[in-house]
C-alpha cells in the first residue's frame, strides 16, 4: 500500500454515478481512481487485478450483488478496503455489510467532502494498524490458556483473573479475554469501567482488536464481552478464531474466560488453547458434570491439553484424591476455601492475590500462574479443527 496515494475502484451499476464520483475525487492530490465495475463479478475481478487500496462498493448490484462481492473480495484480497455505498440506510443493511468485511458504509446521496474524509479516514486507520503490526516482535505468539468449567459457581472466573495478574507479576505481557458472551463478569472482577468491548469491535468493521484493550492498573489489558446479551448473539466462532489470533502477537500469554457450556465460540477457543484449566469443585453434583466435560473433550481430541483445577477444596467433604480417582485423571492444583476473601475480592474488584498476597488462597492462585509458567506448552496449538466440532456447529 502506497502511503503517497490511495487507489480506489468504484463499483456500482450505474455509469452516471460512477461518473460522478470519479469527478467528486479527481481534485484530490492524494487519491485516484484506478477501476470501475459494473457489478460483483467484474469488482471481485479488478480487485484481485488491480489490488486498489480502498473501493467503493454499491450493495444492490444485478448478478453477485455488493454484499456478497464484500465479502468474497475480503477472502481473496484482504488488504482492499471496502466501503460500502447505498441509497438505504437501515441498520440491518449496515451490519450485513460490516459481517460482510466492509470497514465502513456511506448512504446516498452523500458529499464530496463525506466521501474523501470517510476514505482517507479508512485509509489512515488501516496505515495505523498494520505499522503496529510491523513493530512487533516477529517471534511472539502467546501461549492461549483457556479457562473451562463443566457447570457454574465453581470459581471460573477468580481462577481467569488471578492466573491473568499473577503472570503480569511475573512480568509477563498478558491479554485477558471476557468469553462469556452473554453474561461476562471479567470487568466487575477487575472493577474496570467498560469504554469498549468486542461487540465495538464487530460493530466497526472487526478493525485492530487490539485497540479494543482496557487496560488494569496490573498492566493486565482486557477484552470485555458484550454489555448487552443480544450483543453476543453476533459474535461467531470464526470471529473467536480471529480475536485470538491477531492477539496472540502481543503478548505472552492470551487467557480466555469462557462460558460453562460448549457453544461454537467456546470450542474455537479450546480448538486454540495450548492448555485448557479445567476448574472443578470436588463435591458430588459436580462429579457427573466433569467426567462428561472430560469425555467430551477426549472425543475433540482436547484431553492431552487439559489440567484439571480442583477449587474449594476441603469445603465439601470430598477428599480432592477421591474427586481424583473417580475421574481417573490427576487434579494438577487445588486452591482452598476461602468464601471470605472471595467474596471480599469480588466486591472490591481487586484480585485476591492483590488483596491479601499472604492467604492461603491467593499462594494456590500464584502457584497456577507458576505452573503455566513452569510447563511450557508447545509452541503451536495441538491438532488441527476436530472432526466432531464441525459437526455439531456446521453452518446450513
Amino acid at each position: 500500500m502506497d502511503s503517497s496515494r490511495i487507489e480506489v475502484l468504484i463499483a456500482d451499476d450505474v455509469a452516471e454515478t460512477r461518473d460522478n464520483i470519479r469527478k467528486l475525487l479527481e481534485f484530490e492530490e492524494d487519491i485516484c481512481v484506478v477501476g470501475e465495475a459494473a457489478d460483483g463479478n467484474e469488482a471481485l475481478r479488478l480487485a484481485q487485478e488491480l489490488q486498489p487500496d480502498c473501493i467503493l462498493m454499491d450493495i444492490n448490484m444485478p448478478g453477485l450483488d455488493g454484499i456478497r462481492a464484500t465479502e468474497r473480495i475480503y477472502q481473496v484480497a484482504p488488504d482492499c478496503l471496502t466501503i460500502v455505498i447505498s441509497v438505504q440506510g437501515e441498520q440491518e443493511y449496515l451490519r450485513k455489510a460490516m459481517l460482510a468485511g466492509a470497514r465502513d458504509y456511506l448512504v446516498k446521496p452523500f458529499t464530496g467532502y463525506d466521501l474523501v474524509n470517510t476514505i482517507r479516514q479508512v485509509f489512515s486507520l488501516e496505515q495505523a494498524r498494520r505499522s503496529l503490526h510491523q513493530d512487533l516482535p516477529a517471534n511472539r505468539s502467546a501461549q492461549v490458556i483457556v479457562v473451562f468449567s463443566a457447570k457454574g459457581g465453581v470459581g471460573k472466573t477468580t481462577i481467569a483473573t488471578n492466573l491473568a495478574v499473577s503472570l503480569c507479576k511475573q512480568q509477563r505481557e498478558v491479554i485477558l479475554i471476557d468469553l462469556d458472551l452473554q453474561f461476562g463478569d471479567v470487568p466487575l472482577f477487575l472493577n474496570l469501567k467498560v469504554k469498549r468491548s468486542m461487540a465495538d469491535w464487530h460493530h466497526d468493521g472487526r478493525e485492530a482488536i487490539d485497540d479494543y484493550l482496557l487496560k488494569h492498573e496490573s498492566g493486565l489489558r482486557v477484552l470485555a464481552s458484550p454489555q448487552a446479551p443480544e450483543q453476543g448473539e453476533l459474535i461467531t466462532g470464526e470471529h473467536i478464531s480471529q480475536m485470538i489470533t491477531e492477539l496472540k502477537p502481543h503478548a505472552d500469554y492470551v487467557v480466555v474466560d469462557t462460558p460453562q457450556f460448549f457453544h461454537e465460540t467456546t470450542l474455537q477457543s479450546l480448538e486454540l488453547a495450548h492448555r485448557i484449566l479445567l476448574v472443578a469443585t470436588p463435591d458430588l453434583p459436580n462429579l457427573k458434570n466433569v467426567k462428561s466435560c472430560l469425555d467430551v473433550l477426549a472425543k475433540l481430541n482436547m484431553a492431552d491439553k487439559v489440567w484439571i483445577v480442583a477449587n474449594k477444596a476441603g469445603a465439601n467433604g470430598i477428599k480432592v484424591e477421591q474427586f481424583s480417582s473417580y475421574l481417573q485423571q490427576p487434579v494438577w492444583q487445588r486452591v482452598p476455601y476461602d468464601l471470605r476473601l472471595a467474596t471480599q475480592a469480588a466486591i472490591q474488584g481487586v484480585p485476591a492475590v492483590e488483596l491479601n498476597p499472604r492467604s492461603a488462597l491467593s499462594k494456590s492462585l500464584v502457584r497456577i500462574s507458576k505452573g503455566v509458567l513452569e510447563q511450557e506448552p508447545e509452541n503451536s496449538p495441538a491438532g488441527s479443527k476436530a472432526p466432531l466440532t464441525r459437526m455439531l456447529f456446521a453452518r446450513r
